[in-house]
């Protein structure tokens, strides 16, 4: 990094302004249309290497700061833990753009890019709010990766997904609300335990995170999704619950029991699995399952064990997930 890009980024971090690549991902996103052809692909491919490029610039330090119906917002906090998570969603988003360059499909494109620009959001929220408006994000982008395979089976699927994944949205929006009317506070970080607000908004995590027995939701739908799609599904939306979970309940000890049955019911249906998608997906719970123990470890040498942990299986994962084709999608 040159010192005038450093001398930027602190000249943004002290005036609170700062370019969120999530925006500018979102944006480029909507301009998709607009494109045909090789110079669609082309856009893509630059669109995800300018994404990486902002989180490769990025330097620790809190952005976006503004006020909304009196509460304080912070879209941009950037440190150690959030920039790891940053760096590998924007890596993957280069890497499954190369990988769908044959895709003419442009929803999924833009689903695409919308899901990993709110993922990004989730890691670099400051606030609860912020962090819940990009988790519905997630939500709402993801659903269509699923839809897109255009079969009875996934939409049935995409369905089901859409509802599990709006209880857990439920669920921690009243988790926040009980936490403001407690505090008067939004920020996100390490929750305090004992309250309503603690355990409804650590429900609403796990349920992303796939923790038994709430994880049909990922069995059933990434198998029916489409090739890409299911590229993106593996790097994001487990991914974040396990960064939400570093940051707001490290050394909760009912972690590490959650973290073991994950682990080992994972690997069990995978084992059972004739389908290689399904069992990639098991696969995805029981791997997850090690980095929750490493959370409810709480030790800083189990927290960097399950972000090294993330980092690698977002990518490892994705590649199995190149392989591993259904019989006909797109």
């Amino acid at each position: 990094m040159t010192d005038a890009t450093q001398s930027l980024q602190a000249t943004l971090a002290t005036s609170g302004w700062w370019l969120h690549p999530s925006f500018v991902l979102i944006l480029g996103a909507i301009l998709l249309p607009l494109l045909k052809g090789v110079a669609q692909q082309v856009y893509r491919v630059l669109l995800a290497l300018v994404f990486m490029g902002l989180l490769s610039q990025m330097v620790a330090g809190t952005y976006g700061q503004f006020s909304f119906l009196g509460l304080d917002l912070t879209t941009g906090r950037a440190d150690k833990l959030s920039m790891v998570f940053g760096y590998v969603f924007g890596l993957i988003t280069v890497i499954a753009t190369i990988y769908s360059l044959h895709v003419k499909d442009i929803v999924q494109h833009i689903a695409g890019f919308v899901y990993a620009a709110s993922a990004v959001g989730v890691v670099f929220a400051g606030d609860l709010i912020s962090l819940y408006v990009f988790w519905e994000m997630m939500m709402l982008a993801s659903v269509w990766l699923i839809w897109r395979r255009a079969t009875a089976s996934a939409y049935a699927s995409g369905y089901r997904y859409l509802l599990v994944h709006a209880v857990s949205g439920v669920l921690l929006l009243g988790g926040i609300v009980l936490f403001f009317s407690e505090t008067g506070s939004i920020a996100f970080d390490q929750m305090p335990t004992e309250s309503a607000a603690f355990y409804l908004v650590l429900i609403g995590f796990l349920i992303n995170a796939a923790v038994p027995p709430l994880h049909a939701w990922l069995t059933d739908a990434y198998p029916e999704s489409t090739i890409t799609g299911a590229i993106f599904l593996s790097a994001f939306t487990t991914k974040t619950a396990v960064y939400t979970l570093i940051r707001g309940y490290p050394g909760t000890e009912t972690l590490i029991w959650i973290g073991t049955v994950m682990a080992l019911w994972g690997v069990v249906y995978a084992v059972l699995a004739n389908d290689i998608r399904r069992l990639l997906a098991y696969s995805i719970i029981s791997q997850v399952g090690y980095m929750v123990a490493g959370v409810g470890m709480g030790t800083a040498i189990a927290l960097n064990g399950a972000m090294a942990h993330a980092f690698t299986h977002i990518l490892y994962g994705s590649v199995l997930f190149m392989g591993a084709r259904p019989k006909s999608s797109t």
